[in-house]
């Protein structure tokens, strides 16, 4: 099967000329966010044990419901047409927790992809879902970004912050050519990159060039520092808004970006970063949402039905007396039933 250029580069989480697969160049240890998570792939129905690197990046929305990036799924052929890229099993870490720790890890059940995910001149409304088997932690949901509240971050400057486990120091060497071939591998903690929303107009002035076909996404603009490295995918941008944490989509793709070196075509003014704000994608949060809503139904009716078969006895030791409850209760060694 033949890729386009630039999908055959996601495989390996690379940015391109036309578009990424997006912790950032430079970027600082930052565990101020709640929510970002390492995603591990694994051939094995079992919790990966080696390795300290994360596949990739993600962001907890729940107990059970992690955002991440559609593109760590599936990539494109030149008719455009989705391809099957995944592991065969992921598993979500705890957390802010170091990238390699597989304590608390918990596999992911359900895979949702955006609706409308394409790769039409670049990567558009790159978002996916993923369901857990059961709860990652105690997590209520995160407010989420609307029309309304991107507007006025925007125009208020509001800063933005992208999190990811991804690559942080820059490939290339002077005067290499890029793409620069990669040489470090990715954090082991989650960084974090500063910046601000543009208009589309805003961005393309900035460049000299135009993109009508991100005019629904969100845009940025950060310089040869850019908005996100190989390994980032999925991570989160994030905001406080009137003193509430807010998600407004994943780590952004881009258009002509650096991305630690690894692009194919840098434009020399920080080329577009883009992300599919997440008020495109309530249509498949509300499935992952009633897919754990029945999930809990279910647990709890089997727990319910348990305790309907369980019963207690009275169990002595001498003096001693302890109650078991059980569906087939038996007294521990050394005391009888009463």
């Amino acid at each position: 099967m033949k890729f386009r250029a630039a999908a055959a580069a996601i495989t390996l989480g690379l940015s391109t000329l036309t578009y990424s697969a997006n912790a950032g160049l430079n970027a600082e240890i930052d565990l101020s966010n709640p929510r970002i998570v390492p995603i591990y792939g694994s051939n094995s129905p079992t919790a990966p044990n080696s390795g300290d690197q994360a596949s990739y990046s993600g962001f907890l929305y729940s107990s059970r419901i992690v955002f991440s990036a559609a593109h760590s799924e599936y990539q494109f052929d030149e008719q455009g047409n989705k391809i099957p890229f995944a592991q065969k099993y992921l598993f979500i870490g705890l957390p802010n927790s170091k990238a390699g720790d597989y304590k608390g890890a918990v596999k992911v059940e359900l895979r949702l992809i955006a609706k409308n995910y394409r790769g039409t001149n670049g990567l558009l409304d790159d978002f996916a879902i993923y369901v857990l088997e059961k709860d990652l932690i105690p997590a209520a949901p995160v407010k989420l970004l609307t029309p309304e509240i991107e507007a006025e971050i925007r125009e208020s400057k509001t800063p933005i912050k992208m999190h990811g486990y991804g690559e942080y120091q820059d490939r290339c060497e002077p005067n290499e050519t890029l793409p620069c071939k990669q040489r470090y591998k990715k954090t082991l903690q989650p960084r974090s990159l500063t910046s601000i929303l543009y208009t589309l107009a805003d961005v393309e002035a900035i460049v000299g060039y135009k993109r009508s076909q991100l005019v629904d996404h969100l845009i940025m603009n950060n310089g040869k520092t850019g908005f996100g490295c190989s390994g980032d995918s999925g991570g989160s941008i994030t905001s406080t808004y009137k003193n509430e944490f807010i998600y407004l989509a994943t780590t952004p793709n881009g258009n002509s970006v650096y991305a630690c070196g690894a692009s194919g075509g840098h434009d020399g003014k920080g080329g577009i970063s883009y992300a599919s704000p997440v008020y495109k994608h309530l249509d498949i949060l509300k499935e992952a949402e009633d897919y754990v809503a029945a999930a809990l139904a279910k647990e709890a009716e089997a727990k319910a039905a348990l305790a309907k078969k369980q019963s207690t006895i009275t169990c002595v030791k001498g003096k001693t007396s302890k109650k078991v409850t059980a569906v087939s209760p038996k007294c521990p060694t050394g005391y009888k039933k009463k």
